[in-house]
């Protein structure tokens, strides 16, 4: 009892260790009934000189003083420590709570931003563009690369835009006619029955409503057309300038180089006809269909004549190419004709050419 007494000596002139406090807290707690009776000796004296006697209720007044004293004393030293550790748990907190908040937002929105934005570009490569003429007058196409397409009647393309990033790709069934905006780094493509025509920047026609036909007329600038594998045909790359028209059949598998000159841009060329003998090749280098029709009658003694189109319509289509002397004439008839969107009759004693209907 006198540890307990001691140590509320110190209590009372904090002279007290944290250890001493705990240990005085136990003793508290464990024998109440010793400290009132050491508390009540202590105070006998006070009863002799006057003082009040130590009740039931002064005693736990005393007692409540003790267990304040104690953890008044026992707040101070830990009050300057643990602060700072609670700030430096909720500064922790806090940076855990940022962290899993950025987290979440970099896995989630920033993926999705991303993906809507490939899928953005993804939807743009897919848009399949068909136009198709149904009218009785031609259509004006322009396209994103600032080219423009006049479409035919019961013509049709097909496309996806924008272009692709190396090249501009066309397919098309009918008749159109192009004027393609210059880009050396793009070539414009256009396919048609297995052929394709490039251009970087020009002006084109291709026609391809005649049955086994395609006939590709540059009217500016340089093209190049090519054979593919859907043609089924071996035809070297052909090179046009302004001017020229090629002319391909399908079925026969033979193409023929043409030159067509309006009124408008250039005169008519001088036919040339070379070798004219009646044994010999014939020879002939942009002469007009009128010209060739007429010296290969003479060439096969026969009579000439024309039913549903004018002599001078003739005039404004040619031919180039060569007749062998064994050649017959009802197969370098078909060849002439099927280019130009013309047919025949062959009897014993007369040619009749006509249109193909």
């Amino acid at each position: 009892m006198n540890e307990i007494k001691e140590r509320i000596d110190k209590l009372w002139s904090n002279e007290i260790s944290v250890e001493e406090q705990h240990k005085l807290l136990e003793s508290l707690g464990k024998d109440s009934a010793g400290l009132k009776s050491d508390l009540k000796t202590s105070y006998d004296l006070e009863l002799s000189t006057g003082g009040k006697e130590i009740t039931e209720k002064r005693f736990e007044h005393i007692l409540a003083r003790l267990h304040a004293r104690m953890d008044d004393q026992e707040i101070k030293p830990i009050a300057k420590i643990f602060p700072l550790y609670h700030w430096l748990k909720m500064v922790a907190a806090l940076l855990i709570v940022a962290l899993i908040t950025v987290l979440y937002f970099s896995r989630n929105h920033a993926p999705q931003q991303k993906q809507l934005a490939d899928t953005d570009v993804e939807i743009e490569k897919v848009i399949l563009r068909q136009p198709y003429n149904s009218g009785q007058n031609a259509m004006i196409i322009n396209l994103s690369d600032g080219s423009q397409v006049t479409l035919q009647p019961q013509s049709s393309l097909s496309y996806y835009e924008p272009f692709d990033r190396r090249s501009r790709n066309i397919s098309m069934k009918g008749e159109a006619t192009f004027k393609v905006a210059k880009d050396k780094h793009h070539p414009f493509i256009v396919s048609a029955n297995g052929f394709t025509t490039t251009a970087l920047g020009t002006e084109f026609t291709i026609n391809t409503h005649k049955k086994d036909r395609v006939n590709v007329k540059l009217i500016e600038g340089k093209v190049v057309v090519k054979a593919g594998a859907e043609s089924s045909m071996k035809m070297s790359d052909v090179y046009l300038i302004a001017g020229e028209q090629l002319s391909i059949n399908t079925r026969l598998k033979v193409h023929s180089l043409i030159s067509f000159k309006d009124s408008d841009h250039a005169d008519k060329p001088k036919p040339i006809l070379l070798k004219i003998a009646a044994k010999d090749t014939l020879l002939f280098n942009e002469t007009p269909l009128s010209v060739v029709f007429s010296r290969l009658a003479k060439r096969y003694d026969t009579d000439l004549a024309y039913e549903g189109i004018e002599e001078t319509e003739l005039q404004k289509l040619y031919f180039t190419g060569s007749v062998g002397a064994a050649e017959k004439l009802n197969t370098i008839l078909p060849v002439i004709c099927n280019m130009n969107g013309l047919t025949f009759k062959l009897t014993a004693k007369s040619i009749i050419i006509s249109k193909q209907k």
